[in-house]
């Protein structure tokens, strides 16, 4: 009989709108190939992200938090593995799991370490504001791993990684922040990022080339906060400086749900040109030359970056930008962390055909040599399956983990009971 696979998330996962969504999809394409029977379940009443799942034979349903449906619909699967699609998931479903099917492995896929995320967030919004700049020269990269620790939003994610059975981490980086310093152990977590199988990367290589090809883009959806960042630092200090350079610059900036501020930066006078959701994403990234990725905070990996490689367009970008993913000496795109630098950087890339092959052929090796399926989908199942038959002794060694999982610890779980009953009685 195949496993089964029971995944909670409060969204639907969009290949063709976000990086998390490819990331998932192509995680759920690595449990289909080795035989498991998928039940996605999300908050989310959203139509159009459930048909591309039904599409791949998933099963999907909607549920609802703080409802003992939802126990009744875990009661019917009965389900082997339980993945949590971000910790907030865990936070609102993980107790219930827990009660009605404790010997079920639960799996937390962070996507990215949204504590790291909120803190570079709030260092850059401090730094603008001090500086009185809506867009200031300097792009920040590092980050004061120790202020991490103080922080509630760091405490609650740190408890929900602690409390899973296994976790899957996206980038080199934050998984040596989870291991090195926060300390959590290592067989808690398992490294795997946005990965493409084998013969994709092999289908894209006959893109056009560089004479085929005009102006920079941006993409990038309009929900994740680093784009719309992004984006108003292109607009008000990166395209200035590049258009004294390049004078019949343009550049295009595409993202499903981009919101009214960042489409009243339309200005095709200035060569600015707010287009929208792309139903291919394969299409910016073979039309335009050069991909730029101006990121002054986030975390996890960059899926932008990464399709820019798949499809054979260079790219430049911030350290923040490259961070988790350099496995190399040599990275195979430009870097830049002040403003005047990434506007040179990007019309000289621009001009040179020369290096522009370099890097495209550059980035068609780092692709197949480190984000190639096969590559991590062994360890990882290795890991799952070993998990799986010693689960009592993996949690054994999990102390943490089930301190946490204390009643006393449990101040969601008796909050969504109260809701629940409430709820009942209205």
């Amino acid at each position: 009989m195949n496993k089964k696979l029971f995944c909670i998330s409060t969204n639907w996962p969009e290949p063709k709108a976000t990086a998390a969504g490819v990331r998932m999809h192509e995680l759920l394409a690595i449990f289909i190939s080795h035989g498991f029977e998928i039940t996605f379940t999300a908050t989310s009443n959203h139509i159009e992200g459930q048909l591309a799942l039904k599409e791949k034979g998933i099963i999907t349903q909607q549920i609802l938090v703080n409802d003992t449906s939802f126990d009744l619909l875990l009661k019917e699967i009965e389900p082997d593995v339980v993945l949590f699609d971000r910790f907030i998931s865990e936070e609102q479903f993980g107790w219930r799991v827990r009660e009605i099917l404790p010997s079920a492995l639960t799996m937390l896929d962070s996507e990215d370490l949204h504590c790291l995320r909120a803190l570079r967030e709030e260092q850059t919004t401090s730094y603008i504001k001090q500086h009185k700049d809506s867009a200031f020269s300097l792009f920040h990269s590092d980050t004061d791993l120790i202020e991490l620790n103080s922080r509630g939003l760091t405490k609650r994610e740190l408890a929900s990684i602690y409390r899973c059975d296994l976790n899957l981490v996206i980038s080199s980086f934050e998984m040596t922040v989870l291991v090195d310093h926060f300390k959590v152990p290592p067989h808690l977590c398992l490294l795997l990022p946005i990965t493409y199988q084998k013969q994709h990367l092999l289908a894209h290589r006959a893109s056009r080339d560089y004479k085929e090809r005009s102006g920079y883009f941006f993409i990038g959806n309009g929900l994740h906060k680093p784009n719309i960042d992004a984006i108003k630092c292109l607009y008000h200090s990166i395209w200035p400086l590049m258009k004294k350079q390049h004078k019949l610059a343009e550049i295009y900036i595409y993202g499903a749900y981009l919101p009214q501020q960042i489409k009243e930066l339309h200005k095709p006078n200035i060569g600015f040109h707010i287009v929208g959701p792309v139903i291919d994403v394969k299409e910016p990234f073979t039309k335009h030359r050069v991909n730029l990725v101006p990121l002054r905070f986030g975390a996890g990996i960059k899926g932008k970056i990464l399709e820019g490689f798949v499809y054979g367009c260079p790219h430049i970008t911030t350290s923040i930008g490259k961070e988790g993913m350099d496995y190399t000496m040599k990275w195979p795109g430009k870097i830049a962390n002040e403003t005047e630098e990434f506007a040179q950087k990007a019309v000289s890339l621009y001009h040179d055909e020369s290096n522009w092959q370099i890097l495209k052929s550059e980035g068609y090796k780092f692709i197949d040599q480190s984000f190639e399926r096969s590559i991590y989908e062994i360890k990882c199942f290795d890991g799952l399956s070993q998990t799986l038959n010693n689960l009592e002794g993996h949690r054994a060694k999990n102390f943490m983990g089930s301190l946490l999982q204390e009643q006393q610890f449990q101040a969601s779980k008796y909050m969504s009971l109260w809701i629940t009953e409430k709820n009942k009685n209205t």
